[in-house]
């Protein structure tokens, strides 16, 4: 993944409206799941403390009542960002990393990279520990691997993983894992049994699901039945429908650029999540520091760095979502959420 060389900026113009979502620290674990809870905020402590949380959100998902849940996968712990611009801890151990199953307040994770909600619960990637993390009721317990890298299909803490990243629902409920280090796509049940989807050795081929090839995926999204997959050592996005994986945009031989065009012609370097809005599919475009869009065949540039002048936003997106018609991107080295108008 390429570095970027940040420089601090006062104003950017943009064709969209851009801010950064403001954040103050507060580090309670007792947000439920299933049940969206209004949790009380004194606003005369936040305002008197402006100094802003770390946070590096490379995986983003929301909860019924619309607050995003945030995997931080610098600071080892999941999130919560209420509307009024404040967070919660929901677990995890702020800055501290390690594999410790138990209550949600002293668990910890090595770089958790996405979440999605779960049977009841949130399903957490759990990179560096090659497992798949599980909270539910202020608890977090390990739901498939045990913290050893490998390749094994199989239920439970018996598969393997290797560097798991970004998940997404299906239509079954089954979620769909980018195996990153492995270079497939996963599956598993709520039964915890994990069954290979899609892939094989590493490579860059479409075809058949067994005969596709992927070079460290990593972004999932499911649209209109369709699973899409940001295969991002290859520099593309798929699509994974029918049995079946094409190229739906950048090089079908994983070259690496920055092209805005058409969708085949088009080139981007290192893509690492997807989200859809009205039809089109917004992709951080991680290695060219940007957030691109897919619409009508067309490849653009929604926000980049350097649009005016000394801009900087973004550095590194990685982390998306859209709600209430904005575009959350977590940059992981500015280490803020942009919030953008669509």
């Amino acid at each position: 993944m390429k570095k970027h060389k940040l420089i601090l900026c006062l104003t950017l113009m943009l064709a969209c409206t851009v801010s950064t979502v403001p954040v103050y620290a507060d580090t309670t674990t007792d947000l439920q799941a299933e049940a969206d809870i209004d949790i009380t905020v004194n606003d005369k402590d936040a305002a008197s403390d402006p100094s802003r949380l770390p946070l590096a959100p490379s995986g983003i998902s929301k909860t019924k009542g619309g607050k995003l849940v945030i995997a931080d996968r610098t600071y080892q712990v999941v999130r919560v960002l209420q509307k009024d611009g404040t967070y919660r801890l929901l677990a995890g151990t702020d800055g501290t990393s390690g594999y410790k199953d138990g209550s949600a307040k002293k668990s910890l994770f090595s770089s958790p990279w996405d979440v999605v909600p779960f049977d009841g619960g949130w399903l957490i990637s759990d990179t560096e520990n090659h497992a798949l993390r599980w909270y539910v009721d202020a608890t977090v317990t390990t739901f498939a691997g045990n913290g050893k890298a490998g390749y094994k299909d199989a239920t439970g803490k018996n598969a393997r993983f290797n560097r798991p990243t970004g998940m997404a629902v299906g239509a079954d409920k089954e979620v769909y894992i980018a195996d990153t280090g492995n270079h497939v796509i996963r599956m598993i049940d709520k039964k915890g049994k994990v069954t290979t989807f899609a892939g094989g050795k590493k490579g860059c081929a479409n075809g058949s699901l067994k005969s596709a090839r992927f070079n460290e995926p990593t972004g999932l999204s499911f649209y209109k039945g369709a699973l899409y997959v940001a295969d991002s050592g290859n520099h593309r996005i798929c699509k994974i429908e029918n049995g079946k994986v094409t190229t739906v945009a950048g090089s079908a031989k994983g070259m690496e650029g920055s092209k805005n065009g058409k969708s085949l012609n088009a080139r981007l370097s290192n893509p690492q999540d997807i989200v859809w809005y009205k039809d089109a599919m917004y992709i951080s475009d991680t290695g060219n520091a940007a957030v691109r869009k897919l619409a009508k065949g067309k490849v653009t540039t929604v926000i980049e760095p350097f649009s005016l002048g000394e801009g900087c936003h973004p550095a590194e997106p990685c982390g998306m979502m859209i709600t209430g018609g904005k575009l959350y991107v977590g940059d992981i080295f500015t280490e803020e959420l942009i919030e953008i108008d669509l």
